[in-house]
């Protein structure tokens, strides 16, 4: 019974995310690849000596790239085949390879300070990775998500086991990428992994600095002004979030309730980081870590104003969790995984609405009731929400109880040496 509902969550996903990239091969085809188009257009601009920043692909114009400048250089072996399928299907292989070990590490974790796995539960796990819900939306328009969380999770993995200087390597690669990645900073600093801050900071750092003799501070400078401030700025949540929007952040409900967009990120921070402190108190043993690490993860995303395509980069370390926990702390995070398996927004209900042929007078009943609900909220943030109450519940059952030997931290475990 207890992997009864690892299955089910994982399970869940997979199967709607098999019938998603079926709907959207038959009715959004137009759309395939698009970020990958991005990225191959602006490697080959750059490598023809134009803007990087000014080329979009000829069927989205609107589109272009807003990665860091050294970033591009990743793609100049995409940029030099002319034919832009072939070299998305080069780009999917070497994705589908970070997919696979992704999933060899969430096995192995959940192995290393758990119960083994059947042939049953590796198959889900890969089968989530690669297919669920969450992985076919950003591989069908050809995201970096999956191996930014494969990067995340070679940080996480390394830093339990005492490699710093490789952790943070991994971290500072997918914080140079995606930027907010950054974020994890904090649970570096609460590890006290000064070496790993070290390395981060090096990586990141120094790579982002590297584009300045590449490509000139001129660009970098369109980088960060073009491309990165404009992400940041609040005009979408003035007087409310509109329903259809996909953001999952936790700044949709308290646009909702008028708070000055402005203080969004106040507000988002002051309730968030008590929940972050509560799970930092205490690291012990594995799991109490991979909460630790969870709930920083979680509230980065939801600090940030963050689209649904990134919930990939909280794989590692949802999946053990959902093997590792137990109690209630169990059954929350069960059930928080659950609801994230529907990733909805107002959008996607008119959507199945018009695939089923909604009778005339279903349609406007259906909508009024869910404009508001997605108005305040989606169930991908309140699934979050609910793993994060997992993590706390987890937290206060622990925290009173008797420190193992061995576990302290800092010490590694038997765990730990395995």
């Amino acid at each position: 019974m207890r992997r009864a509902g690892p299955r089910l969550v994982l399970a869940l996903g997979l199967v709607l995310g098999v019938a998603t990239l079926a709907y959207q091969s038959l009715t959004q085809a137009g759309k395939f690849a698009i970020d990958f188009q991005v990225y191959y257009y602006a490697a080959r601009a750059s490598l023809a000596g134009d803007a990087m920043y000014a080329a979009s692909p000829p069927a989205f114009p609107a589109f272009g790239y807003v990665y860091p400048p050294v970033t591009v250089v990743a793609f100049y072996p995409f940029a030099l085949v002319d034919d832009w399928l072939v070299s998305f299907a080069l780009f999917a292989a070497l994705k589908l390879v970070a997919g696979i070990a992704l999933a060899l590490l969430l096995v192995r974790t959940v192995e290393r300070f758990g119960p083994s796995l059947s042939r049953v539960d590796e198959v889900l796990v890969g089968g989530y990775v690669l297919l669920s819900i969450h992985s076919v939306v950003p591989q069908f328009y050809g995201e970096t998500n999956l191996p930014l969380a494969f990067a995340l999770a070679v940080g996480f993995v390394a830093l339990e086991r005492g490699d710093e200087g490789r952790s943070g390597v991994a971290f500072g690669l997918a914080a140079l990428v995606k930027v907010f990645p950054a974020g994890v900073g904090l649970w570096l600093l609460r590890r006290r992994s000064w070496r790993a801050v070290g390395a981060a900071v090096a990586t990141g750092g120094g790579l982002l600095a590297l584009g300045v003799p590449l490509f000139g501070l001129d660009v970098t400078r369109t980088w960060l002004f073009d491309a990165v401030l404009p992400r940041l700025r609040h005009d979408a949540f003035a007087g409310g979030l509109a329903p259809e929007a996909t953001y999952f952040t936790l700044r949709r409900p308290l646009s909702v309730l008028g708070v000055d967009p402005s203080l969004l990120p106040v507000f988002a921070a002051v309730m968030l980081a008590p929940v972050v402190a509560y799970c930092y108190r205490d690291l012990r043993t594995p799991t109490d870590r991979l909460v630790g690490a969870y709930v920083t993860l979680v509230a980065v995303l939801l600090f940030f104003p963050t689209y649904f395509v990134y919930f990939p980069l909280l794989f590692f370390p949802l999946v053990p969790l959902l093997y590792l926990l137990e109690g209630r702390a169990r059954r929350l995070f069960l059930a928080g995984a659950l609801v994230t398996d529907l990733p909805l927004t107002l959008g996607s209900v008119r959507r199945f609405l018009d695939l089923v042929s909604a009778p005339t007078g279903v349609r406007p009943p259906v909508l009024a009731a869910a404009e508001p609900v997605f108005t305040l909220g989606t169930p991908l943030l309140w699934g979050c929400l609910l793993t994060l109450a997992g993590c706390v519940c987890h937290v206060r059952r622990t925290a009173d109880a008797p420190e193992p030997s061995g576990t302290a931290e800092g010490r590694p475990s038997g765990l730990d040496r395995r």
